[in-house]
């Protein structure tokens, strides 16, 4: 399966200092716990400790970088730092600086930038399992004459979650507040384990959800074929996700004769109890492109057939739909600009994103500190018609 990945006409405004940074690789729990890469490497993620009113609270950013969808795809992407930690140290900066928009926006240190999080503990949880954290298979997978992978998603969230308690335990003391986010395959880690994160923590830590374009919809490309959505079920197949203990029992029971349904948000939504904030574009150009197979003039210069718009409008629709429905007392911020991940992670994007006449960080941060509910999606946009969308435009790189 091939990676997209934006790059945004914007750059942090402030300079980026990853000294604080440091590598965790979780080693142990790959004899304890069989938690493994798909190369069957050590799984880990980077930290910032935090200092001052930030001690004793926690992000966890979960990476994100797409799916797997064959042995052979897997085997491919187990030579990389999406399927290995062979390299995790080699690219700190890389990782740190770019992958999702990097530790800027929301897990920036700079109080001009973040003032309400800046001195946070903020964990970047690298992604190298494929399967958004939701893989169970108990040995090792071989392919051709002597290659193995593993499907240890589910195992390397608990790894991470247990070193997670254990360092929250430390020092200053258990910690009192917890942001799970996630952009792309990791915003769908967040819908799919927010609850189960929300159980394995102590009833006294606030736990809230900021997934972040991980809203990927159940909808035939523009042609009406079925694309995308049966790769979904061959994935959950493949790779032992029925056998996950964080699905939500819920969403098992009700799509007992096709749980793959589990594995998609919109389906898992309606079940999430613990506090979010959900924060997507309803044009996601991944999903323009993957899975409605647009074309680049389309996505880009919306120089669309009657037919591509229409498929536009049903992807907004849809979304649109089943976020209003699900949310009760839920916050969302859904925006019309022609992006994938890109605003919450970035200086300048999470401060100029405006929905509703309240910018990205203003409704995170009266949400989170005030309890003030925000609902916003101007759905009578046309895609990029937000003033407040990247200034310079976005391109997609191979």
């Amino acid at each position: 399966m091939k990676l997209w990945m934006l790059r945004l006409g914007f750059l942090p405004l402030v300079a980026a200092d990853f000294g604080n940074w440091s590598l965790v690789l979780l080693e142990e729990a790959v004899q304890t716990r069989g938690a493994a890469c798909l190369d069957g490497s050590p799984a880990g993620y980077w930290i910032e400790h935090g200092w001052g009113s930030g001690a004793k609270r926690w992000i966890i950013h979960f990476q994100g970088g797409g799916w797997c969808i064959s042995y052979e795809d897997c085997l491919a992407r187990s030579k990389t730092s999406l399927g290995s930690s062979l390299n995790f140290t080699a690219e700190k900066s890389k990782t740190l600086e770019y992958s999702d928009g990097g530790v800027h926006g929301y897990l920036s240190n700079q109080p001009e930038v973040n003032p309400d999080f800046y001195n946070w503990n903020k964990v970047f949880a690298l992604y190298c399992d494929g399967s958004s954290r939701n893989s169970e298979v108990e040995g090792p997978v071989v392919v051709g004459q002597k290659e193995v992978l593993y499907f240890r998603g589910h195992r390397i969230l608990m790894a991470t979650m247990e070193s997670l308690m254990e360092t929250m335990g430390q020092g200053t003391g258990l910690a009192t507040d917890l942001i799970v986010g996630g952009c792309s395959a990791g915003g769908l880690t967040v819908w799919l384990h927010l609850d189960y994160i929300r159980r394995l923590m102590p009833s006294s830590v606030r736990v809230v959800g900021l997934p972040q374009c991980g809203l990927f919809m159940d909808q035939p490309d523009y042609q009406g074929l079925e694309y995308f959505t049966p790769l979904y079920a061959h994935i959950f197949d493949m790779m032992g996700m029925i056998r996950s203990p964080s699905l939500d029992p819920g969403c098992l029971d009700k799509y007992s004769e096709e749980p793959w349904h589990c594995f998609m948000a919109q389906y898992v939504m309606p079940f999430v109890q613990t506090p979010y904030f959900a924060v997507n574009s309803f044009y996601d150009s991944w999903q323009f492109k993957a899975m409605l197979r647009l074309p680049d003039s389309c996505i880009w210069s919306q120089d669309c057939t009657m037919k591509q718009v229409d498929s536009e409008r049903n992807l907004k629709d849809i979304m649109v739909k089943n976020v209003s429905q699900s949310a009760g007392s839920h916050s969302y911020f859904l925006y019309s600009c022609v992006s994938h991940c890109g605003y919450l992670n970035h200086d300048d994007g999470w401060r100029r994103l405006v929905v509703n006449g309240q910018s990205l960080r203003g409704a995170i941060s009266a949400w989170y500190f005030h309890e003030r509910i925000f609902q916003g999606a101007q759905v009578q946009e046309m895609p990029d018609e937000n003033p407040t969308c990247h200034p310079y435009g976005i391109e997609i790189v191979v």
